[in-house]
């Protein structure tokens, strides 16, 4: 059985100083213990465009990817906010999300950073 390190998100991520709302545009930075290849690349890349969330019976997709890169063991995305929910943090959501998808390829990350880039 192989032996997987989750990382806790609360352990690693900086939250954005600021009010997020509709027509906010984050800057987030993910540095990884080690080099993301190009399938895992892909593969996040394709998440973060397309990545939505359940909400009282409905699917919501609350960003727009802006901008995605690797260089090594770092991410950089840029993401729109098209929707804001007040009730939910749809951005731990996601976040979780491109976590455990990094740990369950043994990939660990060491911090996650996020700021307002309005």
């Amino acid at each position: 059985m192989a032996n997987y390190k989750w990382n806790q998100l609360s352990e690693i991520y900086t939250e954005p100083e600021g009010i997020l709302n509709k027509g906010t545009t984050l800057f987030i930075k993910i540095t990884c213990d080690k080099p993301v290849d190009e399938l895992n690349t892909q593969i996040l890349k394709s998440v973060l465009n397309d990545w939505m969330y359940p909400y009282r019976g409905k699917d919501i997709k609350p960003f727009k990817l802006m901008e995605f890169t690797r260089v090594e063991s770092e991410l950089k995305v840029r993401l729109l906010f098209k929707t804001k929910n007040t009730e939910e943090d749809e951005l731990k959501l996601l976040l979780q999300d491109i976590l455990n998808f990094l740990n369950s390829d043994h990939i660990s990350v060491n911090e996650i950073n996020a700021m307002i880039d309005n």
